[in-house]
């Protein structure tokens, strides 16, 4: 394996004296280090201890063969006992006094078998992985354009079968099935399908509803690719669009593309936000945006940036994020816009290649 073919290097410039090492527990972090993004599936419980000039994964019966034959650029350990026995075990035999840990992901049963094992104090340490992951390279820009594509194809296709008295899980099935026949690995979340009044709950699942004339239909769906996620909706109508359908889809989609005109490099999270709350404002219609505005995309579907209210994370050119304003009416139905956007040295451009005009199906 060449040096550059893993990203343990980058690690380096941020160990110090507080976080003189870091044991990794979150496969998306591991699979990021190794430069491996579909390694090991979501059953996954290994841990790997990473600190200048040690690399170790640690790994059960399950994965020894397929680690061992991945000309991984680390060492590989069984795990016997327990992965946090094991890891303190690494821990002592490489004279760490001092390591970071996984605060968000590993449980308070775990770190007490870890500090009942090891006599090295633990740190926690915040997104000391994520940081890296924050800007993508250039193939995990193809990555993440070539997951958006597969969202773009499905929709064209889905928009041919929708019709009244499907139920909302019937065209999510097909959009699932449609997503894997183009090259996915899996759906990225479980598919939003949100018709009528469940279109006014911005995370509603696809349920037993069946779709009539007169409904918003919200689809909000994302391909896994080579590991790298999209995330796309759209809001399209069953039928004749109505005055109020319109009212509702062209203040969301003004919003959107004045936050995407306006992004570049140097703008925090909040001030992003601040760009579509304050045009809802404008409108009498600030309390009916209530979530953030976007999120990051790439070895997960919701990672940094983020792009909302109380986020100071200053957009940065290389990184992948979404841009997803909604408008949410009870009773009557919700609209969500949402593309992928890169950030580039002038603005964004937009992975997500579907048509955001108001589409009626007739």
């Amino acid at each position: 394996m060449s040096p550059d073919s893993n990203r343990l290097h980058k690690l380096d410039k941020l160990f110090d004296d507080q976080t003189p090492a870091i044991l990794v527990s979150q496969i998306a972090n591991i699979r990021y280090l190794l430069n491996k993004p579909t390694m090991f599936d979501p059953s996954f419980g290994g841990v790997m201890l990473v600190a200048p000039g040690v690399a170790i994964l640690m790994v059960d019966s399950r994965y020894l063969a397929q680690t061992n034959e991945a000309d991984l650029a680390c060492e590989i350990r069984s795990i016997s006992e327990s992965p946090w026995v094991t890891a303190a075990g690494a821990i002592k035999e490489a004279n760490l006094k001092r390591v970071g840990f996984e605060a968000n992901e590993i449980s308070v049963s775990q770190w007490e078998e870890l500090k009942t094992h090891t006599t090295a104090e633990l740190r926690p340490a915040k997104n000391f992985v994520e940081r890296p992951r924050l800007i993508k390279e250039s193939t995990e820009i193809d990555h993440l354009s070539k997951a958006a594509a597969i969202g773009d194809d499905v929709f064209s296709e889905i928009l041919t079968i929708i019709k009244p008295g499907l139920r909302e899980a019937d065209i999510a099935t097909e959009i699932d099935y449609r997503m894997k026949k183009a090259g996915a690995e899996r759906p990225s979340f479980d598919t939003i399908v949100a018709s009528g009044p469940n279109s006014a709950f911005p995370h509603a699942g696809a349920g037993q509803r069946r779709v009539q004339a007169g409904d918003f239909i919200k689809l909000d769906f994302g391909a896994q690719y080579l590991g790298y996620h999209s995330d796309m909706t759209r809001t399209v109508v069953l039928g004749q669009v109505s005055t109020d359908h319109r009212q509702a889809y062209d203040a969301v989609a003004r919003s959107q593309q004045l936050v995407l005109d306006q992004l570049k490099p140097g703008m925090t999270g909040a001030e992003a936000d601040a760009i579509a709350r304050d045009f809802f404002e404008s409108i009498g219609m600030a309390d009916r945006f209530g979530h953030n505005l976007g999120h990051g995309l790439g070895l997960q579907v919701h990672e940094g940036p983020s792009l909302g209210w109380k986020s100071k994370n200053v957009l940065a050119q290389g990184m992948v994020f979404t841009v997803e304003p909604g408008l949410y009416l009870p009773g009557f139905g919700g609209v969500r816009i949402e593309d992928a956007v890169v950030m580039r040295e002038n603005g964004v451009e937009i992975l997500t290649r579907s048509s955001k005009e108001l589409i009626e199906i007739v």
